[in-house]
């Protein structure tokens, strides 16, 4: 007679995923095996067979199908399952779910299990054991036949370092099926505030039924080679809900010691059972600790399910200067999916030696808030390294920063029942292979959600390979004045907006000792809509390398519209006497705003200083002025002598920009046979007062008798206000 128990008392752990094994339909006796090992009979037309295995370290769970092909229901309490190995050890099977017993005629239905193991199984040596329980059998068991792990294991699960967790022997308020199936991402070592932290990745698949939390008696812990034990917590993730088959990333985060020796370390699971630690799993870091190589790709790790996020460091370069070594890292983010993607908050940290050094990089770039497939976007991280440091040893840590949402609970209540539940003979009831199961009930509660603001390393690239930068003079494109700058980094300029180099003069200061030159920048709006007027930032690089700041126009118009131009002005400093006018230099567009330390270049051109031609055609950009005559003479009337500056005049505004009062103005100097300036004049081109074609007079008056002079010479200079002061062009002298 078989002997029906009324439950199966067993052990804990999980469940995983994948493969389901194929079937060849056949004909056996009852309680044999199929030729290909893949199928349990119990009559000619019905079988067990296995699928869905993953096997962990020290644990495995499996499915068992029963394929009902009789013409009555099979009860799947008559038959039990258990693990066995080739060396004859047998595990306790523990059912993960709640589930009908009966299979109906026609029918099949598949049942979850997992098992503890110990350690060093391998799917080869594991086979699941099908039986019928049988009083008359000295272990009440009729062994059918055996299914062997190794054809239901998951495809390259084998070659995924990963850890069944069941929740329920941390937290027995949890339900049978709560478990867990862990696998390690990247651990990186990384310095902060002079200290040293691993931080380790793990995925988190949920192979229960129902949501989960992490429960707040699972730890977590490194394990070295020798032995030590260096306790970790959650970085990030620890609020995370699983959801039933779904998995979800945690970060853990160790502090360690600078001396610890990377090779045998291991992520340990465990609980405290009163005052003695219970070991869970553990997982070996050997293949998850990861430094990445310049140019090289990496899966970013902080990315949403099904997007395809990489980033990689696309270049390092460095220049040896007095204060230190000025080094500069392009991270690049790149969207290599078919949906659009969140664009993460990066900034990045430079590692040098042992000691915990870590100079912190950000870029602060105006960027949109997705990143469209197939689109990249660039990182710009600088920073100045000690004297004497080599970039090729130091390494780049990219940190994103992040925010984890936790529930902190109040005035909740709860109940919960551990009700002993008999299994019966009849096909309706459901199985259970244990004699209890914990039913939750009546449970209210009210939570707050905090949201901690933090960091989590995104990768550790080695900068190995980091090349000396190149004066930007010899770098720098060949360029024609009064054609469109391209460049490089949208975050300067709007993308509607071109922006041409249209006018770069210079003029020497005999007296003040140095030479100004003063470049005009043209700007467009190709755009439909109003937008702010850009700040270019700029400076003219000489073959020395040496950089003169360009400074922009004291007052400019705040809002570009749509289709229209505008003109500003900026100064340059430069040596006196150092090159003739025709000089050629880099003119090198940047931006030092949104960077930490430095600037990041968005183009650098070929320009040369245009000559003023000794020409009675004066080119103001966008105005040409061409002098028909001129003539000096003094007047004396009332005691007072004045000068006056006779002037013929075509002007042309040459190209359809707006002018407004912010243009440079045109100042005429009074200067006497000794250099003196006896009397000054301004003028504008816009506006009241302005110049205009035809005869017009300058008039300088209130001289004194001994600043009349026969000698007196005009000169006329293009002007423009800065905020260092007001710099001038000479243009035109008058005799």
């Amino acid at each position: 007679m078989i002997r029906k128990l009324t439950s199966i008392s067993l052990k804990n752990t999980t469940l995983a995923l994948f493969l389901t094994g194929s079937i060849a339909a056949a004909s056996l006796p009852a309680g044999m095996v199929h030729a290909a090992g893949e199928a349990v009979y119990i009559s000619s037309s019905s079988y067990f067979t296995l699928s869905q295995a993953a096997l962990s370290s020290s644990s495995l769970q499996f499915a068992v199908s029963i394929h009902n092909g009789d013409n009555k229901a099979i009860d799947f309490n008559q038959y039990g399952v258990r693990v066995t190995d080739t060396a004859g050890h047998s595990y306790t099977a523990k059912l993960s779910e709640k589930k009908s017993a009966s299979v109906l005629p026609g029918q099949e239905a598949s049942y979850r299990f997992y098992a503890n193991l110990d350690e060093g199984e391998t799917a080869d040596q594991l086979k699941i054991d099908v039986f019928r329980w049988d009083a008359g059998q000295a272990d009440f068991m009729n062994h059918l036949g055996q299914l062997p792990v190794s054809s239901a294991l998951g495809e390259g699960q084998a070659s995924v370092p990963e850890e069944i967790i069941n929740l329920r022997t941390v937290d027995s308020t949890l339900a049978n099926d709560s478990s867990l199936a862990f696998q390690l991402g990247q651990s990186v070592r990384v310095s902060e505030n002079g200290k040293w932290y691993l931080y380790t990745q793990v995925s988190a698949k949920n192979l229960g039924s129902s949501s989960v939390k992490l429960p707040a008696g699972l730890q977590y812990r490194l394990v070295d080679a020798n032995g030590m034990k260096y306790d970790s917590s959650i970085a990030n993730g620890s609020g995370t809900t699983f959801l039933p088959n779904e998995a979800d990333t945690v970060t853990l985060k160790t502090p360690i010691s600078k001396q610890m020796a990377m090779s045998g370390v291991s992520l340990e699971f465990y609980y405290l059972n009163q005052s003695e630690d219970v070991t869970l799993g553990n997982m070996n870091l050997s293949t998850s600790l990861q430094t990445t190589a310049l140019d090289t790709k990496v899966v970013y790790s902080g990315q949403q399910t099904g997007e395809q996020m990489t980033v990689k460091a696309s270049s390092t370069k460095y220049a040896n200067q007095a204060d230190g070594v000025h080094v500069q890292t392009i991270v690049t983010l790149s969207n290599d999916g078919k949906e659009a993607a969140a664009i993460p908050s990066f900034f990045a940290a430079y590692q040098v030696g042992e000691s915990g050094t870590a100079l912190t990089a950000t870029d602060n770039t105006a960027r949109d808030t997705y990143l469209a497939p197939n689109e990249t976007t660039d990182y710009y991280f600088n920073a100045v390294l000690p004297v004497g440091v080599d970039p090729n040893t130091a390494q780049l840590v990219l940190w994103q920063k992040t925010s984890d949402s936790s529930a902190s609970s109040g005035g909740a209540t709860s109940s919960a029942a551990a009700n002993a539940t008999s299994t019966s003979a009849t096909a309706e009831n459901s199985t259970s292979a244990s004699t209890s199961m914990n039913t939750n009930a009546n449970t209210s509660s009210s939570a707050n959600t905090n949201t901690t603001v933090g960091q989590m390393p995104v990768a550790v690239f080695q900068l190995k390979g980091a090349v000396e930068a190149q004066n930007g003079f010899t770098t720098a494109v060949s360029y024609t004045i009064g054609s469109k700058l391209n460049l490089t980094n949208s975050a300067i300029v709007n993308k509607n907006v071109d922006v041409s180099l249209v006018e770069l003069h210079a003029h020497e200061n005999d007296d003040l000792g140095y030479k100004t030159a003063i470049a005009k920048y043209k700007f467009t709006n190709n755009g439909t809509s109003t937008i702010a007027l850009p700040e270019l930032q700029n400076e003219l690089l000489d073959s020395s390398g040496n950089s003169y700041t360009g400074t922009r126009q004291s007052s400019v118009t705040t809002q570009l519209t749509p289709g229209s131009s505008y003109v500003v002005s900026y100064s340059y400093l430069l040596p006196n006497g150092k090159t003739d006018d025709d000089e050629t230099f880099a003119l090198n567009i940047f931006d030092d705003k949104s960077v930490s330390e430095g600037k990041v270049s968005a183009g650098t051109y070929q320009v040369s200083l245009q000559k003023d031609e000794n020409s009675d055609t004066l080119d103001l950009y966008p105005f040409s002025l061409k002098v028909n005559s001129d003539s000096i003479s003094w007047l004396y009337s009332s005691g007072s002598y004045s000068y006056q500056l006779n002037l013929d005049l075509d002007i042309t505004h040459e190209d359809q920009v707006i002018i407004d009062s912010n243009f440079s103005k045109i100042e005429f100097d009074m200067v006497d046979s000794l250099g003196r300036i006896v009397g000054t004049q301004t003028s504008t081109l816009v506006g009241t007062g302005k110049l205009i074609s035809g005869s017009q007079k300058i008039v300088v008056t209130g001289l004194k008798n001994e600043q009349v002079d026969s000698g007196v010479v005009v000169n006329m200079y293009e002007v423009i206000d800065t905020p260092n002061g007001t710099a001038k062009r000479l243009i035109k002298q008058f005799h």
